[in-house]
């Protein structure tokens, strides 16, 4: 008993000492895993941050690009042509961005794919004490690739697709797996299109600084050849693409002016990651002082991407894009509300808020209440290409029903299928009686994931025009369609006088036109149309034609005919004091504006003064 009691404490001792050292190899690995934890954590909230609080309109502008349709017809034409697997995949993923939640998570999925990918390629290569900043930063590229309005979802899968073969081809163990890896080079130039051109590049930087003997020439010849074969082959023989299709598509990186420096970047980072990954090898650093690299990178990198963020954000534009989304739900009040309490600066913008405002029948009576910059221009656009798809909206509202259907047809032909012009097209053709044809473009919408509801609906109208004619919308519309045919003009004033003439109770129409008229301070001209208000049903003047009656009264001293139509006591009470004002500081030109402002900023009269 006392011999085996004299050894108790010295087993006792080499106990504690295993568990001691089992404490320290488990606190080394969880220090080895802590950079990685962090950098998800990093990534994660720096995107849900960015992707569900500001990409609104990031989602809405990229789902409305494309209409993805679940059809053998939809997908042939991708499978006809190197990368066209790519480009439906990302549309398949993209139709899913009506949801901010859904646009969000697959950001973010991208983004820790290509996280993970590097990582393993990362200890794979074995880097050394810069290890995490060169996983970090193909994320944070891919970042701010994902953020621009330009980015399709597709270019991240290739970024992903095109790390993920490189990643096999370096884990591949013996020559013939390498060789046949290698020689899968043509399937994977057929998935991804353009993407995989660059990966023989990654090869073979990949070769000269990782592979010894013979294979450091060998396998880049090879990959060469493989490369060249296989371009020559789907140009001349399987698919008769051009070679400047072959090289650009699905992404044109070659033409650095038409896309995003980051493309760019991002590409050439890959290319040379093989040979930052060997120099930070060859770097040994203490262990606190990777620590301190580590921590100074987290830094860095988020410290980066906050200013970035904030000097970069277009708020005007995000703004104008999530209009664009209330104008598709045709929630004019909410655009109504935005504009005039986050006022756009941009003219799309300003058109969409009066657009809005003659919808609700408000034009004439808000229409200074938001801001205005752009005069006449900001009411009815241009119908050339880069307006294209918002001036259908006017045409629509006032009634000239072809000229929207003619647009909404050439936006399709130009932009191909999208889910506003098509619902455009279907609803210019149930109005113009077209039931056959609208069936048509009601059946393209019955086979997509989030417009089939919608598609449903308007199918209940195929061949039933009392039930069109029953419709808030629809039936507005044909009660407001001309009476009689004419071409439409190059002057748009031109054409809302020949609505009147053919249909003169057209109520939005007419106040377009007095809109225009408030513009141009033509406040003589709105004065003769006033007499035809009551006439078209107007039991009160709108509040800014009353401003211009007064006006003109004021200047001209005469009382004008108004057609049984009176000027409101409150409007002559509000001239009262505007003039007032007015009068008590017009010696000091300093203050005249602000003073004038204060009281008068939603009128004609300041518009008038100082516009």
């Amino acid at each position: 008993m006392n011999s085996r009691s004299k050894h108790l404490p010295k087993m006792k001792k080499k106990r504690s000492i295993d568990i001691l050292l089992d404490k320290i190899l488990q606190a080394m690995k969880m220090a080895e895993k802590l950079p990685v934890r962090i950098s998800l954590i990093l990534i994660l909230t720096t995107s849900i941050a960015y992707f569900y609080f500001y990409g609104e309109g990031l989602f809405f502008f990229q789902e409305n690009k494309s209409l993805f349709i679940f059809s053998n017809e939809y997908i042939q034409k991708y499978l006809m042509k190197p990368g066209g697997l790519l480009e439906y995949s990302g549309n398949f993923l993209t139709q899913y961005y009506y949801s901010d939640l859904y646009g969000s998570l697959i950001n973010i999925a991208c983004l820790i794919l290509v996280f993970l990918v590097f990582l393993k390629t990362d200890r794979r290569l074995l880097a050394g004490s810069f290890s995490i900043l060169l996983i970090l930063v193909p994320p944070f590229l891919l970042f701010f690739i994902q953020i621009s309005y330009i980015h399709s979802i597709h270019n991240s899968l290739g970024y992903i697709l095109l790390a993920l073969y490189f990643y096999f081809s370096v884990v591949t163990t013996g020559r013939r797996s390498r060789f046949l890896c290698l020689a899968l080079f043509p399937v994977f130039f057929y998935l991804t299109g353009s993407f995989a051109l660059v990966y023989p590049l990654i090869y073979i930087v990949y070769s000269i600084v990782y592979k010894k003997g013979i294979n450091r020439y060998l396998e880049p010849v090879f990959m060469i050849v493989t490369t060249g074969v296989t371009f020559i082959i789907f140009k001349e023989i399987l698919f008769f693409q051009p070679a400047d299709q072959l090289l650009r598509y699905p992404l044109p990186f070659i033409e650095v002016l038409r896309i995003p420096v980051l493309y760019n970047i991002l590409f050439l980072y890959m290319i040379l990651f093989p040979v930052f990954t060997h120099v930070s090898g060859l770097i040994k650093l203490k262990a606190k002082y990777t620590g301190f690299i580590n921590l100074t990178t987290f830094i860095s990198i988020f410290a980066i991407t906050v200013i970035q963020l904030s000097k970069n954000y277009d708020h005007d534009l995000a703004n104008l894009f999530k209009i664009g989304k209330s104008v598709f739900k045709q929630d004019w009040n909410s655009i109504i509300r935005q504009h005039e309490t986050s006022p756009s600066i941009n003219s799309n913008g300003q058109y969409y808020y009066n657009l809005a405002l003659s919808e609700k029948g408000q034009l004439c009576n808000r229409l200074f209440y938001g801001r205005q910059d752009f005069g006449s221009k900001s009411l009815i656009l241009p119908r050339d290409y880069a307006h294209l798809d918002r001036a259908i909206y006017y045409y629509y509202s006032i009634g000239l029903i072809s000229e929207a259907h003619r647009l909404a047809y050439e936006s399709m032909v130009k932009n191909g299928y999208r889910p506003e012009n098509i619902k455009m097209l279907i609803k210019t053709e149930l109005i113009n009686g077209n039931y056959k044809i609208a069936s048509g473009y009601i059946n393209i919408l019955k086979k997509t994931s989030h417009y089939k509801k919608w598609a449903d609906k308007y199918e209940k109208f195929l061949n039933n025009p009392e039930l069109i004619k029953a419709d808030p919308e629809l039936g507005e519309k044909i009660r407001s369609i001309p009476d009689t045919d004419f071409f439409i003009m190059s002057g748009d004033i031109d054409n809302i006088d020949m609505i009147l003439k053919a249909n003169p109770d057209n109520k939005k129409a007419f106040e377009y036109k007095i809109a225009w008229l408030l513009f141009k301070k033509d406040t003589k001209t709105v004065l003769n149309e006033v007499r035809k208000m009551k006439a078209m049903g107007y039991m009160n003047i709108p509040r800014h034609i009353e401003e211009a009656i007064l006006l003109y009264m004021y200047f001209n001293h005469e009382l004008p005919d108004l057609g049984d139509l009176i000027v409101s006591m409150d409007t002559e009470l509000r001239f009262s004091r505007y003039i007032t004002t007015y009068l008590n500081n017009s010696e000091n030109n300093q203050i005249l504006e602000r003073e004038m402002k204060k009281i008068g900023e939603k009128t004609f009269w300041y518009y008038y003064q100082f516009k």
